[in-house]
């Protein structure tokens, strides 16, 4: 019977992915494939349903050159997709720098993974259930707002291309299952057990201890998720409606004034919005109240506040945004 249950589970995973991408019309796949057990059973979601011609699949492996066994990896990698007569491209990355390393090799991961995806293509991660949680975790840890702690996305966009990840809503036991059922060969990267690196000490070592005190964590944590991604997105909703409003002479200069009626938590939404609509850039909570500081100065002559590639200026009524 255990087994019966099994064989729905794998069964529901490939219909699932099956199911998703008929729903959003895609018809050409980059799977970002690690080699580690959660891109290789989407891998084998993916050739298993590329055998009817409905799409086509790429793969693509980055190696971040971490690890003693990095180079296995790769060829465990070419293995696979050899067998499989899959297209198949490994990417080097290198990491020059000792500290924040794991952000490092996010951002280069992606650059990587967006620069080789071809207009027409889609990008495919395998992030689980699991990994939302523990970016939840991580960010609630570095003080995201309710955006960042919306998490990660089904669909999203980095450099104009589009990241689907199929898998987000999917518990990890039902991936083992899979892998289980199906015989799927995998291998075990060894950097994922090192606990220097935030996530691993999160899933290594906190996860664990939450989830045995508080057994429905996961799905606590998920719901908490959604709403943040609700609230976050009504709010932005609202904020963008009623920015024009404070517009001076366009989109890039507010009126001081009209900011200055408005509530302190108005004020610090309008800026968050309006620099991350102008900038792209996200300030947090103490460097948009360094920008409120301008808001309150009598004095032009050097109200400035300069963050990355953007500055902050006020003439007379008028605060204005610009990159340097």
């Amino acid at each position: 019977n255990l087994n019966h249950m099994v064989n729905l589970n794998q069964y529901s995973l490939l219909a699932d992915c099956q199911n998703q991408i008929t729903k959003l019309k895609i018809n050409k796949i980059l799977l970002a494939y690690s080699g580690g057990i959660d891109s290789s059973v989407l891998l084998d979601c993916l050739y298993k349903i590329s055998l009817n011609g409905s799409v086509s699949l790429r793969t693509m492996h980055i190696n971040h050159n971490l690890s003693s066994q990095s180079k296995n990896y790769e060829h465990h990698c070419n293995k696979i997709t050899n067998e499989m007569k899959i297209d198949h491209k490994n990417i080097q990355v290198k990491i020059d720098s000792s500290s924040n390393i794991e952000e490092l090799c996010r951002k280069k991961r992606y650059r990587s993974l967006t620069k080789y995806c071809n207009p027409d293509e889609v990008i495919f991660t395998a992030h689980h259930e699991e990994d939302q949680v523990e970016t939840f975790l991580l960010r609630l840890i570095r003080g995201s707002g309710a955006r960042g702690l919306s998490s990660m996305k089904t669909k999203s966009k980095y450099n104009n291309k589009i990241i689907y990840r199929p898998f987000l809503n999917v518990p990890k036991k039902i991936i083992n299952d899979y892998c289980q059922v199906n015989n799927i060969d995998f291998i075990h990267d060894d950097s994922n057990d090192n606990s220097k690196y935030d996530r691993n000490f999160i899933r290594n070592n906190i996860i664990p201890v939450l989830k045995s005190r508080w057994p429905s964590i996961n799905k606590n944590i998920l719901n908490n998720i959604a709403v943040q991604d609700i609230q976050s997105k009504s709010l932005t909703n609202h904020i963008m409606n009623i920015l024009p409003n404070y517009y001076q002479n366009d989109a890039k200069e507010l009126s001081v004034s009209r900011l200055n009626e408005e509530s302190e938590y108005n004020k610090i939404m309008i800026i968050h919005e309006w620099i991350l609509s102008q900038t792209g850039i996200i300030l947090n909570l103490k460097q948009i109240r360094e920008v409120l500081k301008i808001l309150q100065t009598n004095n032009d002559s050097n109200p400035l506040f300069e963050f990355g590639q953007i500055k902050i200026t006020k003439t007379k009524d008028t605060i204005t945004v610009c990159h340097k």
